[in-house]
């Protein structure tokens, strides 16, 4: 890391959803971090946790009924400036994206227009965003530069409707697409959902290449905690729309000091090895809209007490470090959780 300033640094950020004239859902909730120029943070969690909404919200890309009611995202810019991105206005925000920060989407087929070649989505995306006037041989250039770095055929992929590409060669075409302007930010969003093992290796390579080329900082959505443990320098881990752990992969996989952390790791089913001691967590998430008194985890945990459904904790400094890479844990009962896993059985 070779800043001691964050290039991102997130504070109380709460995102909701207008769900009638005068109700709302909260779907994230006090999001507190700081990111660091050339690290990779995951966020984990079952489906619902606030994942997706986070990382859309960071760019300012929710929904139309999505709503920032509270909270700053300070970014520091490749100029030096800093900006906070809940303030921009249309116009910065378009400056914004892409040439700062730019978004893989889930679904690479739904994030492409299906009628528009892929070469008129680079020509677009440069022409719109790009500070300089670009011709068009220098967005043919700049277009077949990035496939190529993506392991991809130009002449073939820049002439082709999204439909007429696999799904591995779709999604790899949108990660060029988002390097197009070269981001300091990526956020990607299930990078290897629906594809098959031998091509998530692949995008998980390729990604491994691209951050060292082009060391941009990435945020990536995932359910894999594998791919988690593999790529990030930390892992936060989300449950009913709030941080509830967040430390190097380490502590997270290996030292797991959230009963909902370790049972996540738990109910991972090994690829090798006796899958007997496999568990899951009891019960399922709360519905936004109806969320449990006190620690929203307490119905499915044998740790909670009377104290647990008393009051929302805090997340609380386990162990200290730089770089925002301590290990925080929002828990009252930490120093309860003795994991046992199978990967400190492997260890």
């Amino acid at each position: 890391m070779s800043s001691e300033k964050p290039i991102l640094s997130v504070r109380n950020l709460q995102i909701a959803y207008q769900t009638g004239k005068n109700s709302r859902v909260v779907a994230a909730d006090d999001i507190s971090f700081d990111l660091y120029p050339g690290q990779s943070m995951a966020l984990v969690g079952e489906s619902g946790c606030g994942k997706t909404t986070l990382g859309l919200g960071l760019l300012r890309l929710l929904p139309k009924l999505g709503r920032i009611p509270q909270g700053e995202a300070i970014f520091r810019l490749k100029d030096g400036r800093e900006v906070d991105i809940m303030k921009l206005n249309e116009k910065e925000l378009r400056e914004f994206r892409w040439t700062e920060a730019a978004m893989v989407f889930q679904g690479a087929m739904n994030a492409f227009n299906p009628v528009i070649k892929i070469g008129a989505h680079f020509a677009d995306t440069l022409r719109d965003h790009s500070a300089k006037r670009l011709s068009r041989r220098d967005i043919e250039k700049r277009a077949t530069e990035l496939l190529h770095r993506v392991r991809l055929d130009p002449q073939r992929v820049l002439n082709s409707y999204p439909h007429e590409l696999s799904g591995g060669m779709k999604q790899r075409a949108l990660i060029a697409l988002a390097l197009a302007l070269d981001p300091q930010v990526l956020v990607l969003d299930e990078p290897t959902t629906a594809l098959d093992l031998l091509t998530q290796r692949g995008i998980v390579e390729q990604l491994h290449d691209l951050r060292q080329e082009f060391g941009f900082t990435m945020i990536f959505v995932t359910h894999d905690l594998g791919l988690a443990a593999e790529m990030a320098d930390r892992v936060s881990t989300m449950y009913a729309g709030r941080i509830i752990e967040t430390g190097n992969a380490e502590d997270i996989f290996y030292n797991p000091k959230h009963p909902y952390t370790a049972g996540l790791i738990n109910a991972v089913l090994p690829v090798q090895g006796d899958i007997r001691n496999l568990s899951s967590i009891p019960g399922s998430p709360p519905g936004l809209d109806s969320l449990p008194k006190g620690c929203t985890f307490n119905p499915r945990c044998d740790y909670a007490t009377g104290e647990c459904r008393s009051g929302i904790p805090s997340l609380e400094t386990l162990v200290e470090r730089g770089q925002g890479l301590s290990h925080t844990v929002r828990c009252l009962h930490s120093e309860q959780v003795e994991f046992r896993g199978r990967m400190n059985a492997d260890a």
